[in-house]
């Protein structure tokens, strides 16, 4: 892996897991290997069909969030060495099987296989003596060898349910700061954000606990905003420092990344990943350090659709 491409981001505490899969964000913005002759646009539908087949697959095989979460993973660094072509739900299947074989969650090659023929094959009368079957079962079996060897075995992913048990026992009980009364959501929330942005390239361009503290920033303003509790709902002094080990900038180089991603998929003619566009809110640059540097304030910014089209103030959602 050339240095050029590679981003070099590593937190002091991350000294036990070091990840050698990160790209710089115009890796794939401009000259990805995953698009061959597709658009970006064309780039980000694909990969929005291939998240929602893996999403279906994961919940038809009763997968729990950290297995999806992984295969995801795998199979946005596997993109980042080679084109997308119609192989690709054989790519998510063998993403599932390796993840699962990690995870504590094993399921036999032949389950996932029959499991991905019925949901390509609606209404089809399928067996493990179908020849479709059979197909599905041999590609699993060599796109699964494919993936170990372009990701040279390197498989291991820091995920933030792991963040969400360290934080939560850091939690400061005798403050009275909302945030941690209402961790538990909080980090749910978050969660669930950086699921959402998996199904983007997201992960190969930045590090997880940064992907989590860019939606733990995200989330505290939408609560603060939701409630109305500016002063009494604030992220701590040198929170994400401290707790997360992640810098500020980094976080916010992370959400501008986000924002250009979610442009890219509000294109009109190509629209994609609606769920991540609706729910991933816009914040401006002020609003964002002073959330992100743990000031007990927030001001909300009310601007027109013009002033956000020239990124001078960004607009924030409703709904968290």
């Amino acid at each position: 892996m050339s240095q050029n491409t590679v981003k070099g981001q590593k937190s002091e505490s991350s000294e036990e897991f070091h990840n050698t899969w990160l790209f710089s964000e115009e890796s794939f913005l401009s000259k990805c290997p995953s698009r061959k002759q597709m658009t970006l646009q064309q780039d980000l539908k694909v990969r929005e069909l291939i998240y929602d087949f893996l999403l279906k697959l994961g919940s038809k095989l009763k997968l729990d969030g950290r297995t999806i979460l992984a295969a995801t993973i795998y199979i946005n660094r596997f993109y980042m060495r080679t084109p997308i072509t119609t192989s690709k739900y054989f790519v998510a299947c063998a993403a599932i099987s390796i993840s699962c074989k990690l995870h504590d969650t094993y399921r036999p090659s032949d389950k996932i296989a029959i499991t991905a023929c019925m949901l390509k094959n609606p209404g089809k009368q399928i067996d493990q003596h179908s020849s479709v079957f059979w197909q599905w079962r041999d590609q699993l079996l060599y796109r699964e060898e494919l993936m170990l060897k372009l990701l040279n075995f390197e498989l291991n992913v820091e995920l933030p349910y792991d963040f969400c048990e360290e934080l939560m026992a850091g939690k400061d009980e005798a403050s009275e700061n909302g945030f941690y009364s209402k961790l538990p959501d909080i980090l749910k929330n978050a969660v669930s954000k950086v699921e959402l942005a998996s199904s983007l390239p997201v992960l190969v361009a930045f590090e997880s606990r940064t992907l989590f503290g860019t939606m733990l920033v995200l989330t505290v303003f939408e609560a603060q905003s939701k409630f109305d509790t500016l002063d009494s709902l604030y992220l701590p002094k040198e929170y994400l420092e401290t707790q997360l080990q992640v810098s500020v900038n980094e976080c916010y180089l992370c959400y501008k990344y986000l924002m250009r991603l979610r442009s890219a998929c509000e294109d009109p003619k190509l629209p994609s990943h609606k769920p991540f566009v609706t729910k991933i809110g816009k914040i401006s640059k002020e609003d964002f350090y002073r959330i992100a540097d743990g000031a007990d304030k927030a001001v909300r910014s009310i601007v027109s659709d013009e002033e956000t089209q020239e990124g001078e103030v960004l607009d924030l959602l409703d709904d968290i």
